[in-house]
């Protein structure tokens, strides 16, 4: 079955939460790994929110907190199933949800905690 590629991108949300006592390192890879996803398949990155440790509502695979991070990204919708397979595989990351930003008037409006400096 051969895919077509839609020539227009769509906003998308990314809130992924990871192991709370991740090294430095290891969370900027990780943030790399998914930068460099979307921009080698035509997409960008808008925006960068780091909100740092938070308490979980509930236990998660075995963690009271996670460090989250939000995206806001346009991409190609065929880009999402790779981004989520991704996601799914990696075992630092106990949960991610990628939505898609009807209004994009609101990216990069909202309080940023941190910001996370890639070298």
């Amino acid at each position: 079955m051969l895919v077509k590629k839609v020539n227009k991108t769509k906003n998308y949300e990314l809130m992924i939460a990871l192991k709370p006592l991740l090294p430095d390192d290891l969370r900027k890879e990780i943030h790399k790994e998914f930068v460099d996803m979307v921009k080698n398949d035509g997409g960008e990155v808008v925006d960068v929110d780091v909100w740092g440790k938070r308490y979980l509502s509930y236990k998660i695979k075995g963690h009271n907190e996670g460090y989250y991070i939000v995206y806001d990204f346009k991409a190609f919708p065929s880009t999402i199933a790779e981004i989520k397979r991704q996601m799914q595989l990696k075992q630092e990351v106990l949960r991610f949800i990628i939505v898609e930003m009807d209004d994009v008037s609101k990216i990069g409006m909202s309080i940023k905690k941190k910001e996370l400096e890639i070298s």
